[in-house]
C-alpha cells in the first residue's frame, strides 16, 4: 500500500513539473484575436492593452482580426487553438454567449469551450440616426416608421443580442416589422447610416460617442437603467416609452477552455496591471468604455454564467 501511495504521489508531481514545463516552453509572440473588423471599439481596446500585456507577459502580442458572422468566425477560431497561452480572444458577451444560443451550426458553448480570463469594460447600446433625418426624438422615429415603410431598418453591427433586441422593441412599440441590416462590425456600418443609407442604426456607446461628438449622427436612446454619464442630454429607451432594454454588454478576454491554471493566472495579473495604468484608464475612458480595472477570473467567471442564464432564457423563449 506504502509503495502504490508513493508511486500516486509520485505521478501526481510529475504530471504537476510536467505541466508547469510545458507551459513555460512556450515562447513565440501571443495571438489577440479579434472577431470584428478593424477600427471599432473592441479592435482599438485590443490594440491599446496589447503594449501592457506585452510589457508584463514578456512577450510580442499581436492583434489578429478575424470578423465575420457576427463574431462567430474569430471566436471558433479560438476556441479551436492550442490551450497553451499563445492565443487569447477579446470579444463581447455578444459573440460568446448569444451566437452559439440563436446559431447552433456556430459550433461552440460559452461555458463549456472557454476560460474567462477577465472582464475589460462594459459599455451601454445606442441608437441613432442620420442628421438628415426629421425625427429628434425616438417617438417621432417611430411615427415616421409607422407612415413610411423606407424607414423601418436599423444597421447592426452584429446579428442577434442588444441590436436586435433593441430593433424589434421598438417596431413592437409602432406596431411595425422593423429590418435588421446585418454588417461586420460598426466600422462598416457607420459610413452607411452617416450618408443616410440606413433608417437607423445601433452601435456600442463608444462609436455613438465618437460620431456624436463630430456631429456626424444624431442619438435617439441608450440602453440601461440610467442615463449614460457621458451622453447626459440623451435619454434611457424606457423614457421613450420603449421598456425592457436595461441591459448593457461587456468586453472580457478568453482563452480556448482547457488553459493551464498557472497561465490563466499570469494572464489575469497582466491584464489588471496594464489596466490599472492610468494612461490606459483615461484612454478606455475616452472611448466611453466603463473600464474594469480589478477583475478577477472568478469575477470574470460569474459575469459570464449571469449573460449566459439571462440570453440562454431569451433564446428559449424565442425557439
Amino acid at each position: 500500500m506504502h509503495i502504490l501511495m508513493r508511486m500516486l504521489v509520485a505521478f501526481a508531481i510529475s504530471a504537476t513539473v510536467s505541466t508547469a514545463a510545458s507551459a513555460a516552453e512556450y515562447s513565440g509572440p501571443i495571438r489577440i484575436v479579434v472577431p470584428f473588423a478593424a477600427g471599432g471599439a473592441t479592435d482599438a481596446l485590443a490594440r491599446l492593452l496589447a503594449p501592457g500585456l506585452a510589457k508584463e507577459l514578456g512577450h510580442t502580442v499581436v492583434v489578429e482580426n478575424r470578423p465575420g458572422a457576427s463574431g462567430q468566425i474569430g471566436t471558433a477560431f479560438v476556441k479551436n487553438a492550442p490551450a497553451d497561452g499563445s492565443t487569447y480572444l477579446l470579444a463581447l458577451d455578444h459573440s460568446v454567449v448569444i451566437v452559439p444560443l440563436i446559431t447552433p451550426s456556430a459550433g461552440y458553448d460559452a461555458l463549456r469551450d472557454f476560460a474567462p480570463l477577465g472582464t475589460v469594460a462594459r459599455f451601454q447600446w445606442v441608437l441613432s440616426l442620420p442628421t438628415n433625418s426629421p425625427a429628434t426624438t425616438l417617438q417621432q422615429f417611430m411615427d415616421i416608421a409607422k407612415k413610411d415603410a423606407s424607414k423601418r431598418n436599423y444597421g447592426v453591427p452584429l446579428m442577434g443580442g442588444m441590436p436586435d433586441l433593441i430593433g424589434n422593441s421598438v417596431g413592437s412599440k409602432a406596431g411595425v416589422a422593423m429590418e435588421a441590416i446585418p454588417f461586420n462590425g460598426s466600422a462598416q456600418m457607420m459610413p452607411q447610416l452617416i450618408g443616410g443609407q440606413l433608417a437607423s442604426g445601433v452601435t456600442g456607446s463608444p462609436e455613438a460617442v465618437t460620431m456624436s461628438r463630430a456631429k456626424k449622427v444624431r442619438l435617439l436612446a441608450v440602453t440601461g437603467d440610467k442615463r449614460s454619464l457621458l451622453l447626459p442630454d440623451v435619454p434611457t429607451f424606457a423614457e421613450g416609452g420603449v421598456p425592457g432594454l436595461n441591459l448593457n454588454s461587456f468586453n472580457a478576454f478568453f482563452a480556448p477552455k482547457n488553459l493551464p491554471a498557472a497561465i490563466a493566472e499570469k494572464f489575469n495579473a497582466a491584464l489588471r496591471k496594464t489596466l490599472a495604468d492610468p494612461d490606459v484608464r483615461k484612454q478606455v475612458s475616452d472611448m466611453s468604455l466603463d473600464i474594469v480595472e480589478s477583475s478577477s477570473i472568478s469575477e470574470a467567471k460569474a459575469e459570464l454564467e449571469r449573460s449566459y442564464r439571462f440570453w440562454n432564457s431569451t433564446a428559449a423563449a424565442k425557439r
